[in-house]
């Protein structure tokens, strides 16, 4: 995603340029749906989820200052209404699973593990800092480069490894504690 684009039509929206908000959707519908499936992991809800974003995006334009990426600002909006959805349906799923499955054998004792995983890892994703959730979420969940989430956050590379260190390090000691044993 080209930020210096997405900048020149965060101004025009600001101005309330519809075509130039149709625009915005477009070069950021895809990193939304990504953000709010991997929270949410239901493909209908997320696209209600989106569309209540754009339309909060719409509205509250008017008080995004510039001073951290829209990117940033506009996961906080996502990630505000997916953590009220999973809280008004009192579900947390990830698909983080498919990264983090404790074991392919379909057995129950297995399939109970791995959704306990799941369930701590939903409960731990919500509780990050929203830089270290961005960067989990964008590079680990959605499995983009580090180039990749550099040109979608406006991160440098170097902070983008940071945090990406740290909410790796807090899954490890988090996981740890609940009684998991990592490689």
């Amino acid at each position: 995603m080209d930020q210096a684009k997405i900048k020149q039509l965060v101004i025009q929206v600001q101005n309330r340029d519809t075509s130039a908000f149709a625009e915005l959707i477009g070069h950021t519908r895809q990193f939304a749906f990504g953000a709010v499936v991997r929270m949410v992991g239901n493909t209908e809800e997320t696209k209600d989820i989106v569309q209540e974003a754009y339309i909060r995006v719409w509205i509250s334009l008017h008080q995004y200052t510039g001073k951290v990426p829209f990117q940033s600002w506009f996961f906080s909006i996502l990630r505000h209404l997916s953590i009220d959805w999973l809280r008004k349906n009192k579900r947390l799923q990830t698909a983080v699973i498919h990264q983090l499955t404790v074991t392919d054998n379909n057995h129950p004792a297995a399939i109970l593990e791995s959704s306990e995983l799941n369930r701590l890892i939903q409960d731990w994703i919500v509780g990050l800092p929203e830089t270290q959730q961005l960067v989990f979420i964008l590079r680990d969940m959605e499995d983009l480069a580090i180039r990749e989430v550099q040109s979608q956050t406006g991160l440098t590379e170097s902070s983008i490894k940071s945090n990406l260190y740290v909410a790796r390090k807090k899954l490890a000691t988090y996981l740890t504690k609940k009684g998991y044993q990592l490689p």
